[in-house]
C-alpha cells in the first residue's frame, strides 16, 4: 500500500494520522510528492495556475497507479475532480477557525495571500491594516514573522495544532470576524474509483458527520465554480439530524444561510451556492 502526500511537515503529519487510523497489518509506504505550489513557494497561487496547484501532481500519481491513496487538506481540493477519482473518506473535523500570530494593531503589516482573508480583514474589522502577501509552509511564515517582516500573520488553527504550535496563537478569530474556507480543518483521503478494499478504508477512516457536513460545502463550491480567486467564506454545522450551511461570497457580498436534513447535504450546498452566485 502506497500513500501519496505533499512533503511538507503539515502534510506528513496528516498522513501519519491516516496511517495510524488504518491500522494496516501490512506496512504502508508514505510517498512524498512535490506539487506545483511546492516548486514555486515565492509566487502567488493565482500566478502559478490557481486551481489544483496543491494536488495535481498527487492526483496524477493516483491515476497512473504509482500510489494507492492520497491524503490532502480538504481545502486544497479544487471544485472539479478527475472522473476516475473520488474522496473516499474524511477524518473528524479539527478546529475550522482562523487565528493570528503576532500583534494585530491598527496599520499592522498583516501577512496573508488569501482573497477570502483579505476581504474579511477589510470588511470585518474597525481598523485599517497593511495587508501584505505571504507564501510558504508554516515554518517559513512564522520565520518571516519572527524576522519582523510582518506584525501578524493569519493561520488556520488546525494547521498550527497539528504541528503542536498552538502556543504561538495570539487569538482565535470567531466566525463573525473570519469565516473559514471550504473544508478548513478537514483531512481528506482520495483514491481511484476502482480501488480494491475501498469499503475497508471507508470503515476505518470516514467520519460520517464530518463527511456529510463538508460535502455540503463542496457542493456549494461546485455550484459557484469557485477557485483560488473566489473570496468565499463558509461553514457547515451539524445540529441533530440537520446541517446548517452559511456562506458569504465576498466577490459580490452575497450572504446566505440555509438548513436541510443530513442526507440532503448535496441539495443544501447547491441551494446556498445558487443564492450567492
Amino acid at each position: 500500500m502506497k500513500l501519496g502526500v505533499r512533503g511538507s511537515k503539515l502534510a506528513l503529519a496528516y498522513a501519519d494520522k491516516v496511517v495510524h487510523k488504518i491500522e494496516s497489518p501490512t506496512p504502508i509506504e508514505i510517498v512524498p510528492i512535490k506539487t506545483t505550489a511546492d516548486l514555486h513557494e515565492n509566487k502567488a497561487i493565482q500566478d502559478i495556475g490557481g486551481k489544483g496547484v496543491f494536488v495535481t501532481e498527487i492526483e496524477d500519481k493516483l491515476l497512473d497507479k504509482s500510489i494507492d491513496i492520497a491524503v490532502h487538506s480538504f481545502k486544497d481540493l479544487p471544485a472539479d475532480m478527475h472522473e476516475d477519482l473520488e474522496i473516499i473518506a474524511v477524518l473528524e473535523r479539527n478546529d475550522p477557525r482562523d487565528c493570528y500570530v503576532g500583534k494585530l494593531h491598527p496599520h499592522a503589516r498583516v501577512g496573508t495571500g488569501s482573497p477570502r482573508r483579505i476581504a474579511q480583514l477589510k470588511q470585518n474589522f474597525n481598523v485599517e491594516f497593511d495587508v501584505k502577501p505571504i507564501r510558504g509552509n508554516i515554518d517559513t511564515r512564522l520565520r518571516k514573522l519572527d524576522n519582523d517582516e510582518y506584525d501578524a500573520v493569519i493561520f488556520a488553527v488546525a494547521g498550527l495544532e497539528a504541528l503542536n504550535l498552538q502556543k504561538r496563537i495570539q487569538k482565535i478569530l470567531p466566525f463573525d470576524k473570519m469565516l473559514p474556507c471550504v473544508g478548513q480543518g478537514v483531512i481528506a483521503v482520495q483514491a481511484r474509483k476502482d480501488l480494491l478494499d475501498k469499503e475497508f478504508y471507508i470503515k476505518k477512516l470516514n467520519h460520517l458527520p464530518t463527511y456529510l457536513s463538508v460535502m455540503s460545502e463542496r457542493a456549494m463550491l461546485q455550484e459557484i465554480e469557485g477557485d483560488c480567486h473566489t473570496a468565499l467564506g463558509a461553514i457547515s454545522t451539524l445540529v441533530g439530524d440537520c446541517i446548517i450551511l452559511e456562506a458569504i461570497n465576498y466577490n459580490n457580498n452575497k450572504h446566505w444561510k440555509a438548513m436541510s436534513k443530513r442526507n440532503e447535504y448535496n441539495w443544501l450546498g447547491k441551494e446556498v451556492g445558487k443564492n450567492i452566485k
